[in-house]
């Protein structure tokens, strides 16, 4: 997949970048994304019709090398405000939002949809001067709805979004605590103060 590739603005990801972008099979060239991930792998939850996964080391080298990359959070915006973020977002555009209802079987509360998300997606792709063809790195929790994101995406005419498949905190270890892998887990840029315009401001 070949990409433009301008100096970075992503300077806040800087820390750690020499390590991040030693790794071997994940961004080959300064013009290409490639990937470590293998397909056959992962699970259903995070397969997405276009193809395309990376983890998070290789999304945090591919931004440094190409400031071109839009970086979306499709997280509930309240759940980004208290677990934290990834460094260096473009935009929150939730898939859904928490409601106040619980769900019987899950007993946890149930999320409303978010039915403007392509929209959202389409309107800052405008913003950011940007075309569908154009490549979007997708992140959630732990990938799940990341895919489920991307599926509506690429229903929608996207080419070239990727999943993020180890999300912001990754999957649970025998004692159900996120600690396995995603961004935060491998130790790279991450915080709680959202940068201007990153923030969501829409309704569902």
């Amino acid at each position: 997949m070949t990409l433009r590739t301008p100096p970075s603005r992503r300077a806040v990801l800087g820390m750690g970048i020499a390590t991040a972008l030693a790794l071997p099979s994940l961004v080959s060239g300064a013009s290409s994304i490639e990937t470590s991930v293998d397909p056959a792998r992962l699970s259903d939850r995070q397969r997405t019709p276009l193809g395309l996964y990376l983890t998070p080391q290789a999304a945090f080298a591919a931004l440094q090398r190409d400031s071109d990359i839009l970086f979306v959070d499709v997280r509930d915006p309240i759940e980004v405000s208290f677990v934290g973020h990834p460094e260096g977002l473009d935009k929150i555009i939730p898939l859904g939002i928490v409601t106040h209802q619980v769900d019987p079987q899950s007993g946890q509360y149930q999320m409303k949809n978010n039915r403007n998300l392509v929209p959202e997606f389409d309107a800052l792709l405008k913003q950011q001067g940007r075309l569908r063809q154009d490549a979007v790195f997708v992140t959630c929790r732990s990938g799940a709805r990341s895919a489920v994101a991307t599926r509506q995406l690429a229903k929608a005419g996207y080419t070239n979004v990727w999943n993020l498949i180890e999300g912001f905190e990754g999957d649970k270890d025998a004692r159900g605590v996120r600690a396995l892998n995603g961004w935060r887990n491998a130790g790279l840029p991450w915080g709680y103060r959202l940068g201007p315009g990153v923030a969501w401001q829409g309704a569902t």
